[in-house]
């Protein structure tokens, strides 16, 4: 009874309150949500900065491919599964929903497990391919071969705590997810600078952070305590329920497999184009890309996913007019924030990198000089997740997943290749601009052809 009150009273303010009143409060809500996780990018960026150097730090810049990877793969079966689930038990069939998330378990497992394999087996080659010098393989394999190993419990783990959120397991989740998040950090600050470890240090917390969520599937195998179990004879794989998932899943995997991809050619290009420099640059793009640029993003989700409720909640009342404000706002909102993030970034380059980069000069040099041209259209390019996110919200998946898709790959990788065979490695910063330049124009004009949409219905 008090869910359902409280329920309505959000339902009467997202229906009633001023748009920019909402688009604020949910925006710092979203935020102080994300605050943790800001908190552990920016620990991770410390040890990996001061504990590794620039060597570790291009390492870590490959690595973090097959993190991307692991990702996506993630979302394919995080996004699939729980979708099935969730349907089958708001229709009251229990028994499906149970089949289903068994089913979407022993799936997910063999797949990663797969990957795995593939992954440690072919370590070295999957490494160049994924940019790695001749200078920083050896370290980056032992990080990435190490990564592969806990790998399956990764993508479990992520599948498992989001069918945990349709089965009503909400505070498992987040108290799972808080957690990994406290047992990593920790482990790698002893694994950096106690134990000496290196990238396999590195690999090893990759796996923690999202490996440990992989401890709910027990919640689910005792049985007792969850609707949803998990059975040794759905070991036989349904292929109308495979199938499903991966339908449901597609989407959501190309999205994250974005970040893989334009990770994936920036490395190869810094390292070709570097010369013997080639490790330097990728260790830059490591701390720009992995760190200042990574949270600059959670500012922006925080727009994102402030907007989503308001936007869905208007949409499916046809309000119209709100509908409109709402976008608009967010945008607004967004563009005047991280203009003034952008701007306090630039100015304090050098100590920002410093921060991240350790205490090798030339490599905060290197960063700092790239970071200065990097950002300057950031508040642009972020403005595509915003519009992407609005999109889905309204159900509107084609247009959402094109913008997702606009800064990394469509606008990015073409660029990154052009100006940087054009301008060497500079090529590759300008590349970055341009691209968040191009990304913001279209996303700006999207969201126009949007709002003229919501003018004709309002009337």
């Amino acid at each position: 009874m008090a869910e359902e009150l409280i329920a309505n009273e959000e339902d009467r303010e997202l229906a009633s309150k001023p748009i920019p009143i909402l688009v604020r409060r949910y925006t710092i809500v979203t935020g102080q949500g994300m605050l943790a996780q800001i908190i552990m990018v920016i620990l991770e960026g410390l040890v990996m900065g001061w504990g590794l150097g620039a060597h570790g730090l291009a390492c870590v810049s490959i690595i973090m491919s097959a993190e991307f990877l692991n990702l996506a793969f993630g979302n394919l079966f995080g996004t699939g599964v729980p979708a099935i689930v969730g349907n089958l038990l708001g229709a009251g069939d229990v028994k499906g929903a149970s089949k289903a998330f068994s089913q979407g378990f022993w799936l997910t497992s063999i797949v990663s497990i797969i990957l795995a394999v593939i992954m440690a087996v072919f370590t070295e080659p999957i490494c160049a391919f994924f940019g790695a010098t001749p200078d920083i393989m050896a370290d980056t394999v032992l990080g990435v071969r190490t990564f592969s190993i806990l790998l399956p419990l990764t993508v479990v783990g992520q599948m498992v705590t989001a069918v945990m959120r349709v089965d009503e397991k909400v505070q498992i989740q987040a108290n799972l997810m808080t957690v990994s998040a406290i047992i990593a950090i920790v482990w790698l600050a002893l694994s950096t600078f106690i134990f000496k470890l290196g990238t396999m240090g590195a690999g090893i917390y990759y796996g923690l952070s999202i490996g440990i969520w992989a401890i709910g599937a027990f919640w689910f195998i005792g049985g007792k305590k969850s609707q949803l179990q998990i059975k040794l004879a759905d070991l036989k794989l349904d292929m109308a329920i495979c199938g499903q998932i991966f339908k449901i899943g597609f989407p959501f995997f190309l999205v994250q497999a974005a970040t893989f991809i334009f990770n994936t050619v920036a490395n190869t290009l810094l390292g070709t184009l570097g010369g013997e420099l080639g490790s330097l640059y990728i260790a830059a793009f490591a701390v720009i890309n992995g760190y200042i640029l990574y949270i600059v993003m959670m500012v922006a989700q925080c727009f994102s996913y402030g907007l989503q409720p308001i936007a869905a909640f208007n949409a499916g009342a046809k309000a119209w007019d709100r509908l409109k404000q709402s976008l608009s706002c967010a945008i607004k909102y967004q563009i005047i924030v991280l203009l003034i993030v952008s701007i306090v970034i630039w100015l304090a380059a050098t100590p920002v990198c410093a921060f991240f980069a350790g205490s090798d000069a030339e490599l905060v040099e290197v960063t700092a000089s790239a970071t200065r041209i990097i950002i300057i259209a950031v508040c642009l390019g972020y403005l595509a997740m915003t519009v992407s996110i609005y999109f889905q919200s309204v159900e509107k998946v084609v247009l959402s997943t094109f913008c997702s898709l606009l800064r990394y790959v469509i606008c990015s990788v073409p660029l990154m290749y052009l100006l940087g065979n054009m301008m060497g490695v500079q090529g590759i910063w300008i590349a970055l601009v341009v691209a968040d330049a191009i990304t913001g124009i279209i996303s700006i004009g999207l969201a126009l052809n949007e709002q003229k949409r919501l003018n004709k219905l309002i009337g």
